[in-house]
């Protein structure tokens, strides 16, 4: 069977390689099992020369890929004669284990230059011969079915059909012709002449029934170009979630820059078209960033800019063709073709937006990154912005020898907040109804919850389900009885059992990292969920079930190929977090970076437990935090000592232990004593110890977790105090103004270093500093400037991972290489605060946004 399995995806591979003949004008032919073993694609230019060869193996869920058997792969490769001309591929559905992760990354470094650690696992120097092959060598894991790939295939060939009457017609169409193709490959594969195995551009058009070489109307920039920015700009930018507020949450949407010195400020979404070089755009969930792109590609098209957005769910390893067209199609409702997705990614006129860039898994995130890798580094084709929650994962996705630009989405502030009310209810005023005023609306939200208000989509929500007389408790209890309305309005039955079935499912896809899944993925994670509930007396039918989700609107298709996907990734997250609390399905052994939202869903709806405390504060200390505030346990006789060892994961000091004295209002001081001691004592022995070591008041109903991040905050204030300083000198020239700038910037990177070891969480340094960007500064001082506050040292700067500071040789403005994309100020009011106090405020930041509490740790 899995012979079986093995030759038809490798069929469908060279399905897709023949139509990658069509797309890539550069390409003549393809051939099927190649003239050596190592070797069964082969990709060969007009002119007769080998330019990329591939093998494709498939592999079981319960086996992986190891290093022995890579290498063995490799250097077969390697020793061919036209190894050093053309790229090599080996393709996979399987996972890569531990020591195959390696391989993958010494072939990644050897295709930057570095070839040392490929030069080490093959036993040989850097600059063998074999080593210089490799540098164009890589892996790429394709976890679709057959049945997906050919789906694809499909979808490519409609792109290329000329003059079909029907989308039905186009569809029967190239359904037939991707059959015939197939079977094509199927025949040529097994002829014993090399030659034989050959099939042409002509060949495959011909099968086909399209053209050999792309239309004129399909060609970019021509005429597709301008058709694209008149259906850009004619699009209205709205909320993605079915039946929330009338207004759309696009309006008065704002971002701002995130980086380092510069000062925090609100603009309108194009300010992400300044500037040269990437931008990252990050939020919490529900924050608008979905709706911020869709707005971007609207505005820049009526300036008669040209903004691509697309989904980073829908992107397949090793074709970022494919999705930038299809975010093409998707605003011309018009089928493009890779070939018109290529030519737009190498336009520089272009901007390409990825949407969830951060909440796909890691090893998707890592192969979309080997493809921008050149492309970024270099400055080449179309301008590229990342979008998603974690900006340390946007970071990482683009090369490290560039800094992108930084944006956070605006939260809502209250003048937004009343504008939205309105639309419902007038401010200061009862409905006809005699419902509640906007005010009295705004502290309901308010109070339900907290921080979360200040996110678009669950302000829009809950603004929905008041206006209704629905009421919640928080944000759990808004999803679930938004879904309930969402069922009601389609009219769908049994909607508690399909929550509870997608729940299971996206707990698994959560558990691979992601939240999407092909059609043909889907119907079997709805299968074995249904099945394990079934265990228990449900009975489920899976269309029925897939039906009922998709009419409701909690799950959508995305992309030629149907990528299934939730409504917004946070309905995944409380519906896999529902699942946790209700014990349907158990949360993972490590939890990663994105699970957040699920654990706290499911804290939310079953309360934190010992064990799901521990497990947070060792893998997700930030987490820890907001997860403290639902933690309300009693405190028992065991408590000291749970808390002593939840601090050890927060605190990166030395362990110590806890002491809890609970006065008589019931209000319980937490103490940290000496290592090992931990347990309750009383007054006499706490007011001892309260004048050798500061304490800190809990107040009652707090649970253990809530005294650990108390104490963890206590510490946290102690490492990041800073004494006064007195004002620097005045700078008497430019190039004494240069050289302050620069000792300061080298200081404050310095004390930025020091505080990181200081207050880092054991373990979790990289996610903090990774929040924190680079520490260094590359600025350009201009000549002498007179202002309110008399003469000043105007200076254009933006962070970097390096500390340089020169003198601009004429107008700083002229001069700056920064040009809009980084800050200015002057070096006056960057030398006031101390190198001490701006690394302090530079971690506290950080601090707050890794925990999403805005008085944490102050």
């Amino acid at each position: 069977m899995d012979t079986v399995r093995g030759i038809a995806y490798q069929q469908a591979q060279g399905v897709l390689a023949a139509l990658e003949v069509l797309d890539d004008p550069e390409l003549g032919s393809v051939r099927v099992e190649g003239a050596d073993d190592v070797v069964d694609i082969e990709l060969f230019a007009r002119d007769g020369s080998l330019r990329r060869a591939a093998q494709v193996k498939i592999r079981t869920d319960r086996n992986t890929w190891g290093r022995q058997e890579l290498l063995v792969v490799f250097r077969r490769w390697a020793e061919l004669p036209g190894a050093s001309g053309a790229s090599f591929e080996f393709v996979t559905n399987g996972r890569l284990g531990p020591s195959g992760d390696l391989v993958a990354e010494a072939l990644d470094a050897a295709g930057a230059g570095d070839f040392g650690p490929l030069a080490g696992m093959l036993g040989g120097e850097a600059g063998a011969p074999e080593c210089e092959a490799l540098a164009t060598a890589r892996i790429r894991q394709d976890p679709r079915s057959t049945v997906a790939l050919l789906a694809q295939a499909e979808r490519q060939v409609v792109a290329m059909l000329p003059h079909v009457r029907t989308d039905a017609d186009a569809r029967e169409q190239a359904r037939h012709a991707v059959d015939r193709l197939f079977l094509e490959l199927f025949e040529r594969a097994g002829l014993v002449d090399p030659d034989d195995r050959v099939l042409r551009r002509e060949e495959i058009a011909g099968l086909l029934g399209v053209p050999p070489e792309q239309s004129a109307h399909q060609r970019w920039p021509g005429p597709v170009r301008n058709r694209y920015l008149r259906a850009a700009a004619a699009s209205s930018p709205g909320s993605r979630i079915p039946a929330v507020v009338v207004r759309s949450p696009a309006d008065g949407l704002s971002v701002r820059r995130l980086d380092g010195q510069v000062p925090e400020r609100s603009g309108p979404v194009t300010a992400l078209l300044e500037g040269p070089g990437p931008v990252v755009l990050t939020g919490r969930t529900g924050t608008g960033k979905t709706t911020a792109a869709d707005l971007l590609r609207t505005e820049a098209a009526r300036r008669g800019r040209v903004v691509v957005v697309a989904h980073a769910e829908a992107y397949l390893p090793g074709r970022l063709t494919t999705l930038v067209a299809d975010g093409l199609s998707a605003v011309l409702d018009e089928v493009m073709p890779l070939a018109t997705g290529a030519q737009a990614l190498s336009d520089s006129d272009v901007t390409l937006v990825i949407d969830g860039v951060s909440e796909v898994a890691d090893d998707v995130r890592q192969e979309l990154r080997n493809e921008l890798l050149a492309q970024v580094a270099a400055g080449r084709g179309a301008r590229v912005v990342l979008i998603g929650r974690d900006v340390a994962a946007l970071r990482a996705t683009l090369p490290s020898s560039v800094q992108p630009a930084c944006y956070q989405v605006s939260p809502l502030d209250e003048d937004r907040k009343m504008d939205l009310l309105s639309v419902l209810r007038p401010t200061g005023a009862e409905d006809d109804n005699g419902g509640p005023a906007a005010r009295t609306m705004l502290a309901q939200l308010e109070r339900a919850l907290g921080d979360a208000s200040d996110s678009p989509l669950l302000f829009s929500m809950g603004l929905t389900l008041l206006s209704e007389g629905v009421r919640f408790a928080d944000r759990a209890g808004l999803y679930g009885a938004f879904v309930e309305r969402l069922a009601g309005r389609a009219g769908a039955v049994g909607i508690t059992m399909v929550s509870r079935v997608l729940g299971v499912a996206y707990a698994g896809l959560l558990d691979r990292g992601r939240r999407h899944a092909d059609p043909f993925e889907w119907f079997g994670l709805l299968e074995r969920a249904a099945g394990s509930l079934g265990a228990v007396g449900a009975t489920f039918h899976v269309r029925e079930l897939d039906s009922t989700a998709r009419r409701c609107g909690l799950v959508t298709p995305i992309g030629w190929d149907q990528t299934l996907v939730p409504v917004h990734d946070s309905f995944a997250d409380y519906l896999a977090g529902a699942a946790h609390a209700h014990h349907l399905a158990p949360l993972p052994s490590r939890l990663r970076q994105g699970d957040d939202q699920r654990v706290l869903f499911a804290a939310e709806i079953g309360g934190v437990g010992a064990e799901l405390a521990e497990r947070v504060v060792r893998d997700l200390p930030f987490t820890a935090v907001p997860l403290s505030g639902l933690d309300d346990r009693a405190l028992s006789h065991g408590s000291p000592g749970e808390v002593a060892s939840l601090l050890g994961h927060l605190d990166a000091g030395p362990r110590r232990g806890v002491a809890l004295w609970r006065m008589r209002d019931g209000r319980v001081v937490a103490l940290r004593t000496a290592p090992g001691d931990a347990g309750w004592i009383d007054e006499p022995a706490a007011r001892s110890l309260l004048r050798t070591t500061a304490g800190t008041v809990v107040a009652p109903g707090a649970g253990p977790l809530a005294v650990a991040v108390r104490l963890w905050r206590q510490v946290l204030l102690e490492r990041l105090r800073t004494p006064p300083v007195l004002p620097p000198p005045r700078c008497g020239t430019v190039e004494e103004a240069c050289t302050m700038l620069e000792e300061h910037a080298g200081r404050s990177a310095a004390a930025v270093s020091g505080l990181l070891a200081a207050v880092s969480p054991p373990g979790h340094r990289g996610v903090l500093e990774a929040q924190l960007g680079p520490t260094g500064l590359r600025a350009v001082v201009g000549s002498r400037a007179s202002g309110p506050w008399g003469d000043h040292w105007p200076v254009d700067f933006v962070p970097d991972a390096e500390v340089v500071v020169r003198a601009a040789a004429g107008s700083s403005r002229e001069d700056s290489p920064l040009r809009g994309h980084g800050g200015r100020s002057s070096v006056e009011v960057i030398l006031d605060k101390g190198a001490a106090a701006e690394a302090a405020e530079r971690v506290r930041s950080a601090l707050k946004t890794l925990t999403g509490d805005h008085s944490f740790p102050s």
